[in-house]
């Protein structure tokens, strides 16, 4: 026990029980274990809030960093919804049943040519 010695030990109490005498020893070595006792308590109390500190620093960490994340992402869509709200009509971008109505409109039908049954001759 902090490193004293079954010696060390007995020399302490044949002090404690000159100064303090027979009467008052036992009250003494109550009140010094609930001191110990406390103490102890209050320790552990103070690992345990530093403990709590330290974690709650790294959870604020981990959130700054969440929180930079989501604007790059929200700064990141902006700007692609910048870029298509700012194409003009010929650049906007066709889906596939545009592209093919499209194309039906745009095609013509060959023209259709008299054939006459006569030859002529000029």
């Amino acid at each position: 026990m902090f490193g004293m010695g079954f010696m060390e030990i007995f020399l302490v109490l044949i002090v404690a029980v000159m100064a303090l005498g027979p009467e008052k020893l036992p009250g003494a070595a109550v009140d010094i274990v609930k001191f110990f006792k406390k103490f102890k308590s209050s320790i552990d109390d103070a690992k345990s809030t530093l403990d709590n500190e330290l974690n709650i620093s790294e959870m604020k960490k981990e959130a700054e960093a969440f929180k930079s994340s989501v604007s790059n992402i929200q700064n990141i869509t902006t700007l692609e919804l910048d870029n298509i709200t700012s194409l003009s009509d010929e650049e906007v971008i066709e889906t596939p049943k545009q592209k093919k109505s499209k194309k039906e409109n745009t095609i013509q039908k060959p023209k259709k040519e008299k054939i006459s049954l006569v030859d002529e001759e000029v």
